[in-house]
């Protein structure tokens, strides 16, 4: 074994152990400040279920869009109907999620039904295909996590260990106006795909993790089987791409993985781009340049760290607009989910253009502020290559 392999293996192993102590202290302050947030919950639910009902709550409809696979679909379903009936409101519309479609058509059946919430119980997947249907509309998304990663609903503050808690907030909680981020996937064949986004899509690394991640070990670790595929692919090669953003010339950057994020946190309550934000009407564009373990080694520190500063080999840029051309097909994944190969991505932020429920987040939008209709229809620009 050669000197330099051994110290890359001494480096890894040494960064391995420092995240895992780091995921162990956060997942314990993490679990402590849940269990005050539930405690308040249930205090403010039990305080809401002896008020009178409220007159305005009667007439609303209720649509459910669940995922019939998760092993806590059936107590989701008896807890909405339980939810809707203390506070007078309509049994809710059932609409369950098939192999082919997580969501997107549901959630149309129960606009066209006149929905006035739509509930996505499942996992990001799920509440993505809802989301497609809802942005541009009047209806509220309300979000009931059932997946491995659930990072949106961490991302908007749910307590989302806990279905009793996530039913009342997606019935009753706070609603709040957030970004999306529309996208256009160019494949090498010449077709163009038009996808959303609510957290994080990205290229390279983060979706070779995505489309590589063991089922079996999802199933008994949860989101922890990400980190050992993440091991087994951190160390691959770097690809050419260039980054167009907003008006300003094009920059050509060799990248491990690239990232248009609308949320910055990930499990554990690790914040890997802190200056992304779900309600600020910006995306961020962000950059992986590392060239060894050293260098990925200082990535985990900002990330565990919450360092904000940049540091060199991880890049953000800030915009409404960007646009990713690849030198080679780069397999992409969209909040979670592999998307295959692709050789150019536009991405545009659509400001305040989805009402969810629940929202924790003190609401910060400035009237006025946007430049881009949040209604409006976009056709994306960018012209594959022959």
């Amino acid at each position: 074994m050669s000197l330099e392999l051994l110290t890359t293996l001494l480096i890894v192993s040494a960064v391995v152990h420092v995240i895992a102590l780091a995921v162990i202290v956060r997942a314990l302050v993490t679990t402590r400040r849940l269990q005050g947030e539930i405690a308040e919950i249930g205090r403010l639910r039990d305080q809401q279920e002896a008020a009178p009902t409220a007159p305005a709550r009667a007439g609303r409809q209720v649509a459910l869009v669940v995922n019939p696979t998760k092993a806590e679909a059936d107590e989701v379903v008896r807890l909405v109907h339980s939810a809707c009936s203390r506070a007078g409101m309509p049994a809710p519309l059932l609409l369950a999620t098939t192999a082919e479609d997580p969501g997107q058509r549901m959630a149309a059946e129960a606009l066209e039904k006149g929905a006035d919430i739509v509930v996505a119980a499942g996992g990001d997947g799920t509440v993505r295909a809802v989301a497609k249907e809802l942005t541009g509309t009047d209806a509220a998304l309300g979000i009931i996590p059932m997946g491995t990663g659930n990072l949106f609903a961490r991302n908007i503050g749910l307590p989302h260990h806990d279905l009793s808690a996530c039913v009342d907030e997606a019935l009753h909680g706070l609603a709040h106006r957030v970004d999306t981020l529309d996208l256009a996937l160019h494949r090498e064949d010449g077709s163009t795909e038009k996808e959303n986004s609510l957290v994080i899509a990205g290229g390279g690394l983060d979706a070779e993790v995505m489309s590589d991640t063991r089922e079996a070990l999802k199933a008994r670790a949860g989101w922890l089987a990400y980190g050992e595929a993440g091991m087994r692919h951190v160390m691959g090669r770097r690809r050419a791409i260039t980054v167009a953003v907003d008006d300003a010339e094009p920059e050509t950057h060799r990248v491990r993985s690239v990232l248009l994020a609308n949320c910055g946190m990930l499990q554990a309550g690790m914040v890997l781009v802190p200056s992304a934000r779900f309600d600020d009407g910006m995306l961020d564009a962000v950059l992986f340049t590392p060239r060894h373990a050293w260098d990925w080694a200082k990535i985990i520190a900002k990330t565990v760290t919450r360092f904000s500063a940049e540091i060199p080999v991880m890049t953000v840029r800030q915009a409404r607009v960007s646009t990713l051309t690849m030198a080679e097909p780069l397999p992409f994944q969209i909040d979670g989910d592999a998307v295959g190969e692709v050789v150019a991505v536009e991405a545009r932020v659509r400001p305040a253009s989805l009402t969810v429920n629940g929202v924790a987040a003190v609401p910060w939008l400035e009237s006025g502020r946007f430049t881009v209709d949040p209604a409006e229809d976009w056709e994306p620009t960018h012209e594959t290559r022959d």
